[in-house]
């Protein structure tokens, strides 16, 4: 637990600060922009779990009901004809929904600084888990939103880009 370095100036800070300094926040302006990020970042890969039910959830075999599939119009079509990008997809969601819980606990100041060995290994695991699923990302990028070159350029810089950015972390 965080200790203070001075007293609260209102009761609304000493109620606050039970909450943000167990967590290991010293600025109640740090656990703001933490859980508002964390906990939407945290609430979409939730949210999209039931995606890991592919036939059922993703890309269900009669059609989406509604329109509330999961994968973009026409996309389903390479998805279910084609194993690569079946096996594509399934890497992406395997990979990325599982790395993005684990960025969130990353970003925890109480189990980055206390739990050290937690920290790193979830570290680790992120890193992989990241790395499959951008291998996934990338053999689905050919027919992703249409496959423009646009969206084969962004998908291959943004997904370098965070590579680059997860071996730095590393190093």
């Amino acid at each position: 637990m965080v200790e203070p370095s001075r007293p609260p100036q209102n009761s609304f800070n000493a109620f606050f600060r039970k909450i943000y300094n167990p967590l290991g926040f010293s600025k109640a302006y740090n656990f703001i922009l933490w859980f508002i990020f964390a906990g939407a970042f945290a609430g979409f890969a939730l949210a999209r779990l039931m995606y890991l039910n592919f036939s059922k959830n993703f890309c269900p075999s009669g059609g989406s009901k509604g329109g509330a599939g999961g994968a973009a119009p026409g996309e389903c079509y390479y998805y279910l004809n084609f194993s690569r990008y079946k096996i594509g997809i399934l890497l992406h969601l395997v990979g990325v929904l599982p790395a993005s819980l684990l960025a969130v606990v990353q970003f925890t100041p109480f189990i980055r600084h206390r739990w050290i060995i937690v920290h790193r290994i979830s570290g680790y695991a992120a890193i992989l888990l990241y790395t499959v699923g951008l291998v996934g990302a990338l053999m689905i990028t050919r027919q992703a939103f249409g496959g423009g070159l646009d969206v084969q350029a962004w998908s291959g810089f943004v997904g370098i880009g965070v590579l680059v950015c997860f071996v730095l972390s590393w190093i």
